[in-house]
């Protein structure tokens, strides 16, 4: 395992030290012009109180991560390392690309990633601090979320110590409708994450959500139905009408989100399922059909909420994956009824504890 680590590790160096002077300023100005066109595009002349955006150098990076050392890797991928470092006095999380030469998929997710930082700024979006345009594949500073992803809590390491309670559940899936529903609201042209899953929903220590993610976020014209994308997503999550048709709108996240709620209730993997040839959703939907849902719910959620709260999270799950996307709520709606659900919770329990 340490000559793998030390291989990355040469390998991420490289990346470093074969970037001369010159190149820095030719990513710089090209990463930097991609940047400026993404800002302007999304933003459309507004001004809704964005956060700010620090440019960090090459040896920023390097300083932050003491030189790429491998006992700050928290986390890895096909395309990055992830760093826990700190920064200007602060805790942060550095993504550094492994790959030597540009990878314009990354190039294009990554400065789509700042630019929606910069343009908007939400409680339970995920706060970008920075990024560093000096390399070939730019880097992204975040800030920490101490308590990791929605899915290690259902379905990684951390599901195993059962600490995730269902009245958590409830107040992360509120979080992450509300960030939602700010991406489709805030701008003049809705912006749809288009790669929600419990993977991007981020956790602190109070088990409030944060929304991160966003390199496959589009900007979309309301009403307009004639622009055809790429079908992009996690397994599992996509909106079927949208992989039939080619069509974005904010509805496509209505259905990831239905996704997650039915996760959330079953405790299933999504992603699991649908490699093994499995849909959760149809799977659900059968159930439902069948009279036979309660079984498809995870213990642990029968024995936390009352019979009441799963049918109205359930029946809320299931307008949300509606085949049609017309007959979806949007997410300004979720809201609303998540809202509701939660504050009758809080309420009973209120009342439980001074009876």
């Amino acid at each position: 395992m340490d000559q793998v680590l030390n291989k990355v590790k040469d390998k991420q160096n490289l990346i470093f030290d074969s970037t001369s002077n010159s190149s820095k300023e030719e990513y710089f100005i090209q990463n930097g012009r991609i940047l400026l066109e993404k800002f302007v595009y999304l933003n459309q002349g507004q001004d809704i109180g964005s956060g700010q955006l620090k440019i960090f150098g090459q040896k920023d990076i390097e300083k932050a991560t003491n030189n790429l050392d491998r006992d700050l890797v928290i986390g890895s991928s096909a395309y990055r390392n992830v760093y826990k470092a700190s920064i200007e006095d602060r805790v942060v999380v550095i993504g550094v690309p492994l790959q030597e030469e540009p990878n314009p998929e990354m190039i294009h997710r990554n400065l789509t990633e700042a630019a929606i930082a910069m343009v908007m700024n939400h409680d339970s979006m995920i706060k970008l601090y920075g990024c560093c345009l000096e390399t070939s594949t730019p880097i992204l500073v975040y800030e920490l979320l101490p308590n990791g992803t929605l899915f290690q809590h259902l379905h990684g390491d951390l599901a195993s110590s059962k600490c995730m309670k269902w009245i958590d559940c409830l107040r992360v899936a509120t979080d992450a409708a509300y960030a939602l529903s700010y991406m489709h609201n805030a701008l003049r042209k809705p912006v749809v994450h288009r790669g929600f899953s419990s993977f991007s929903v981020l956790l602190d220590h109070s088990f409030h959500a944060k929304l991160s993610n966003f390199g496959y976020a589009v900007s979309i014209t309301p009403g307009d139905t004639s622009e055809r994308w790429a079908v992009l997503g996690a397994p599992g999550y996509v909106d079927p009408e949208y992989t039939i048709t080619h069509v974005v709108t904010e509805k496509c996240d209505v259905y990831s989100f239905g996704v997650l709620m039915l996760e959330m209730l079953t405790r299933k993997n999504p992603g699991r399922m649908i490699r093994g040839g499995r849909d959760l959703v149809e799977v659900f939907l059968s159930a439902v059909e069948k009279k036979c849902m309660i079984k498809m719910i995870d213990s642990g959620v029968l024995e936390q909420a009352s019979r009441d709260e799963i049918h109205k999270v359930a029946e809320l799950a299931l307008k949300c994956v509606a085949k049609s996307r017309d007959q979806r709520p949007t997410m300004i709606e979720v809201v609303v009824q998540l809202r509701q659900i939660l504050d009758r919770k809080d309420l009973l329990r209120v009342c439980s504890h001074v009876g």
